[in-house]
């Protein structure tokens, strides 16, 4: 498996931590058929949520260092370039850009300030290594950091649903405690719903930075555009130095649509500094 690089901005974040069952049924009781892992391959990127662009609004609920915050995001996002923010509670709080190469950030409240760099100050901070692609996968729905050509999953039935997993899934427990594994540093598990072949949840675990990141998705709705699109979702970071969380639940969603990103820094706003 390719090494991994995990995702996420000053503004994004995560929650709920997927707990393992041995259900082969799915909730209703229906007895699921079994897939190699090369067919659930197949069926997670003929399934994945196919876009150009995506404009969408939501509650979002941000949970960092002990506070909590709920919010309204609107966000834009264009495949593979650039993921647009902009967080409001009455007035404007904060607008952020986050690209491959970069962060961007405005913060409009109380004493204004700015960020600009890549992602390298973010790495220190969280104290992990991430990258821009697995921020746009949870703002789409899909799979993050999933490996289309890695040479082989492990597959199986865990808690009604279908699994995908970087090692098999009784050697998951054995390899945590272990922690830092000469012939492994990242774990990898991706659960599929059994009734679409999406995305429900992915937890991957980092044993050198002994950190981890957990993504849930729920409330499956058709657009008009006919695709099907989580209308809930989480994303948690846990590092040995800090905790952070986000949970959106989406008000509206539109895709195709060009956008713009408007991003505007005058004189009037200070540096911002991470501590």
């Amino acid at each position: 498996m390719k090494k991994f690089k995990i995702t996420i901005t000053i503004l994004t974040v995560l929650l709920l931590l997927a707990s393992c069952g041995g259900k082969k049924r799915t909730a209703d009781g229906t007895k699921l058929k079994h897939y190699n892992w090369k067919e659930l391959v197949d069926s997670l990127q003929t399934n994945e949520f196919k876009f150009e662009w995506i404009r969408s609004k939501a509650s979002a609920k941000v949970i960092f260092r002990s506070e909590k915050n709920t919010v309204k995001a609107n966000l834009r996002i264009r495949k593979d370039s650039a993921s647009w923010v902009n967080l409001s509670k009455g007035i404007q709080i904060m607008t952020a850009v986050a690209s491959n190469d970069s962060i961007k950030v405005l913060k409009k409240i109380g004493n204004k300030e700015y960020y600009i760099d890549d992602f390298s100050t973010v790495n220190r901070f969280l104290n992990t290594e991430v990258d821009y692609s697995i921020l746009e996968d949870f703002f789409a729905g899909n799979a993050i950091g999933f490996d289309y050509e890695a040479d082989k999953y492990k597959s199986g039935i865990d808690d009604g649903m279908y699994i995908l997993s970087s090692d098999k899934i009784k050697k998951m427990d054995k390899l945590l405690k272990k922690g830092i594994n000469r012939n492994r540093d990242i774990l990898y598990r991706c659960w599929i719903n059994p009734i679409n072949f999406k995305c429900q949840k992915v937890r991957v675990d980092l044993l050198l930075d002994t950190a981890s990141l957990t993504v849930a998705y729920e409330d499956w709705q058709l657009l008009e555009e006919g695709e099907v699109f989580p209308f809930k979702s989480s994303i948690v970071l846990e590092t040995p130095r800090d905790t952070v969380q986000l949970q959106l639940e989406y008000s509206k969603v539109k895709i195709n649509e060009e956008q713009r990103m408007p991003f505007k820094l005058t004189d009037s706003y200070e540096p911002m500094i991470l501590e």
